[in-house]
C-alpha cells in the first residue's frame, strides 16, 4: 500500500480532550470534526505532548501564559518536544511533507495566534481578591509557551512548517491545510 507521505503535528488535546483542564473540553473524546477531516484527507498525525498535564497533572487549575512562561517550564517543553522534532527531521529527510503544526488558540501553551495572560496567581478565595485577579485575564495576539519553544526549535534546525490553530470559540473545528 502506498503511503500518502502527508503529515500534520497536532496539539495533544485535539486528539485527547480528556487532557484538558476540567470544564474546557468541547467534545467527549477528541476534536472529531478536525480528526475525521485529517483522516479523510490521508494525513498521518503526530501528537504533541501535553506539557501542562506533564507538569501539573489532570486535576490542575486553568492557567495563563504569564504563569507558565518561566525557564523551568520552557525547558520542560523543550525536553518533551525533542523527540517530536527528531521525528519531523526524519520524515522530512525521507520525502514526507509536514503540512502544518496545529495548535489551539487561547491556550497558554498551545495557542498559535492567541493566548491568555493576566495577573492570575496566589490563593483562591474572596479574601485573596480572586475575582479582581480573574478580571485581569485577557486574550492577546501571541503564541503560547510550548508553541514559542517549538517554533524556536524548528527554526534552529532550519525547518519551516506553517503553524495554524483551531479556534475553540468558533463552532467550526476544521482547517484548510
Amino acid at each position: 500500500m502506498e503511503r500518502s507521505r502527508k503529515m500534520v503535528v497536532i496539539s495533544h488535546c485535539l486528539l485527547n480532550m480528556n487532557a484538558k483542564v476540567e470544564g474546557l473540553a468541547l467534545n467527549k473524546g477528541c476534536a472529531k470534526e478536525l480528526v475525521l477531516s485529517l483522516i479523510e484527507n490521508d494525513y498521518g498525525i503526530i501528537q504533541l505532548p501535553c506539557v501542562e498535564l506533564d507538569m501539573c497533572g489532570i486535576n490542575r487549575w486553568g492557567q495563563v501564559k504569564s504563569q507558565l512562561n518561566h525557564p523551568h517550564f520552557r525547558n520542560r517543553c523543550e525536553e518533551l518536544l525533542q523527540p517530536v522534532v527528531y521525528q519531523i527531521e526524519d520524515y522530512l529527510a525521507n520525502g514526507y511533507q509536514i503540512a502544518a503544526v496545529i495548535g489551539v488558540d487561547g491556550s497558554p501553551t498551545c495557542g498559535v495566534n492567541r493566548t491568555c495572560i493576566g495577573a492570575w496567581s496566589g490563593e483562591i478565595g474572596e479574601q485573596y481578591h480572586t475575582m479582581e485577579k480573574g478580571a485581569t485575564c485577557k486574550m492577546i495576539q501571541e503564541a503560547g509557551v510550548m508553541m514559542d519553544v517549538l517554533r524556536e526549535m524548528l527554526k534552529n534546525k532550519g525547518i519551516h512548517i506553517p503553524f495554524t490553530a483551531v479556534d475553540e470559540e468558533s463552532s467550526k473545528h476544521t482547517l484548510d491545510i
